[in-house]
């Protein structure tokens, strides 16, 4: 019988662009840390690579039909690796990851998506965000074999051209555009945004709470964030996502003199010279190339507020 029963189980998933990668990056630096006080953290590299069965099924699974015994088994080996030597000491998992909604790559870049057996396949940001996150909370509750956990769901918000721009951006530094979609203007008719209102998600999202002990859990990203300090933010997420534990692990994290990543500011936006030379050198690189390409645009022609 396995030993982790974790009591509450945290999804922060996103929005995309509110600032998801500095969370991910401190709290991936303090994971021994997170341990140490009962809470298994989980972000995208380790999600997509040890995680990886579940993962798929998060993708491409069905949510009305039962969980499969050997994703079952590989989700608990996992997450039983993943907490340590005191696994019965875990009492929350905090899942971060933005692409539980959904990609920014086939939720609006692929004109045309491949078949899927759950026929998946249509275009819109956050469309399937209800039944992705549905497989998701599922999977994990037939692998830890308890239906009694507390779920949270977190994201934040933005204004909504912010956040336009933003993704919009977001796919010319990944290289995942097209001609078409080069112009900020023309990516903003053909674009569909409509899932992603907060309204919209919270509605959608309030159903999975039918059977289940479920919180939804939404942020401002523009009013939580300081621009001169870019803990601030993190602060703020602690505080929703891990209430009982916010204050101790701001103290815990805060006075530690190796976390660079505190006031590092990562994924930046571009500057319009910078989305310019990007819509320009994509065709010369390959995708290796291409990522060390970005990372000379990001630390170059960064955006400045």
């Amino acid at each position: 019988m396995s030993q982790l029963k974790p009591e509450r189980i945290v999804l922060h998933c996103g929005l995309h662009k509110t600032g998801s990668t500095y969370i991910q990056r401190n709290l991936q630096t303090n994971r021994e840390t997170l341990i140490d006080h009962g809470i298994l953290y989980i972000g995208p590299n380790t999600f997509k690579k040890r995680c990886s069965a579940l993962w798929n099924h998060l993708q491409w699974g069905h949510w009305d039909k039962p969980t499969k015994p050997q994703l079952k088994e590989q989700t608990l080996t996992t997450l039983i690796e993943l907490s340590g030597n005191a696994p019965e000491r875990i009492h929350t998992i905090l899942i971060s990851f933005e692409a539980i909604f959904g990609t920014l790559r086939s939720g609006m870049s692929e004109t045309e998506r491949r078949k899927v057996p759950n026929k998946e396949n249509k275009q819109g940001l956050y469309r399937y965000a209800k039944s992705r996150t549905k497989r998701l909370m599922g999977a994990l509750e037939d692998a830890l074999n308890c239906k009694g956990i507390q779920w949270s769901i977190l994201f934040a918000t933005r204004e909504q051209d912010a956040f336009i721009r933003s993704c919009h951006t977001q796919l010319i530094k990944e290289g995942r555009h097209d001609l078409s979609s080069t112009d900020l203007a023309s990516f903003q008719q053909t674009a569909d945004f409509s899932f992603t209102g907060k309204d919209i998600l919270e509605s959608s999202l309030s159903r999975l709470g039918n059977k289940r002990k479920l919180e939804i859990i939404t942020m401002d990203y523009d009013a939580a964030i300081d621009p001169e300090d870019p803990s601030v933010y993190l602060w703020a997420v602690l505080e929703q996502a891990l209430p009982a534990q916010a204050a101790t692990l701001k103290a815990k994290l805060g006075s530690s003199e190796d976390n660079d990543n505190l006031v590092r500011n990562t994924n930046p936006g571009l500057s319009d010279r910078g989305l310019e030379l990007a819509v320009q050198a994509r065709p010369l690189f390959n995708r290796s190339e291409w990522k060390l390409f970005r990372k000379f645009l990001e630390k170059n022609f960064a955006k400045t507020r």
